[in-house]
């Protein structure tokens, strides 16, 4: 019996039909569309972010470059504070260095180890005999990693990166040179008249297939600058054996340059040709060029 006072629960032809949901169920994963946006996002900022990536680690080679050059600097003046010169650029019986392996060629970083605390080198090193000789072919193709430039790719396992200036134009090695290392000459400070910080005495060069090693003082460890300052190089052309070759790099834009006075400059590629060779002529007596204002090298261009 029903309390008088008490609702009714029962249902009752009047009350409606229960509603059952028709919403779809919750999605739980992305639609084709959609990942393909995202994957685009994803591509666009990659694309943006690798070249500063590539720049930031380019910038780190060229400091680590540079501190490598560091100490070759010091060695270079510690040399001379002993024998009162610095090192000879080559040996040979007589000019001009061919770029074969034949003849003495000891060069100017053998005599260097020893005050880049390689004494263990430098005591292997005979110079009664050839470089090539069989006596000493187990420094000559040593991978010493103080002649190696971080940005210089592929190259030959025993070449050097760093070479001595031995003239400002094009030219055979010989004892006529006018750079800081030229054929069985030792340089002094007083043959350098224009000044320690005004010679460049070391800079970078691009590596070849047939590069006679680190020791070699051909143009594997010699070079000018009567090409300019090079970016790129056909490292598979053999070259004539006279051919020295120019400095170069393969840091964009521009190369390491050691001058006498221990100061490294990253000289860009752009640099005027006159400014180059006065910078190798150890006793060219005029006003420094890298001194004078664009307009006025301009102005003397012209002239």
């Amino acid at each position: 019996m029903i309390h008088p006072y008490e609702p009714s629960t029962s249902l009752t032809p009047l009350d409606p039909p229960s509603v059952v949901s028709t919403m779809p169920a919750s999605r739980r994963a992305f639609t084709l569309v959609e990942l393909l946006v995202v994957i685009a996002i994803i591509g666009i900022l990659v694309g943006l972010a690798a070249p500063a990536l590539q720049a930031m680690r380019e910038s780190s080679r060229r400091s680590l470059c540079q501190s490598r050059l560091t100490p070759i600097g010091m060695a270079i003046q510690s040399y001379h504070d002993r024998w009162q010169q610095f090192p000879v650029g080559t040996v040979a019986d007589s000019g001009p260095v061919q770029n074969e392996p034949v003849g003495n060629h000891h060069n100017w970083l053998g005599r260097l180890l020893d005050l880049l605390d390689q004494p263990v080198i430098a005591a292997q090193i005979d110079r009664s005999i050839s470089i090539y000789d069989e006596g000493n072919a187990a420094v000559l193709q040593l991978q010493y990693p103080g002649v190696k430039c971080p940005s210089a790719g592929r190259y030959p396992a025993n070449a050097s990166c760093y070479v001595g200036l031995h003239h400002p134009a094009e030219k055979a090695i010989d004892e006529s040179d006018h750079g800081a290392f030229v054929l069985n000459l030792a340089i002094s400070r007083d043959d350098i008249s224009d000044g320690m910080s005004n010679t460049a005495f070391v800079s970078e060069k691009m590596l070849r297939d047939e590069d006679l090693g680190w020791l070699s003082g051909t143009r594997a460890t010699l070079r000018n600058v009567g090409g300019g300052i090079q970016t790129s190089d056909d490292m598979f052309t053999p070259l004539p054996p006279s051919t020295v070759g120019s400095i170069g790099s393969h840091h964009p834009a521009g190369v390491h340059v050691l001058f006498g006075s221990g100061q490294i400059r990253f000289q860009t590629d752009q640099t005027d040709q006159r400014v180059l060779e006065q910078m190798v002529d150890r006793r060219d007596g005029g006003l420094p060029l890298h001194f004078q204002s664009i307009e006025e090298q301009r102005r003397q261009s012209v002239e």
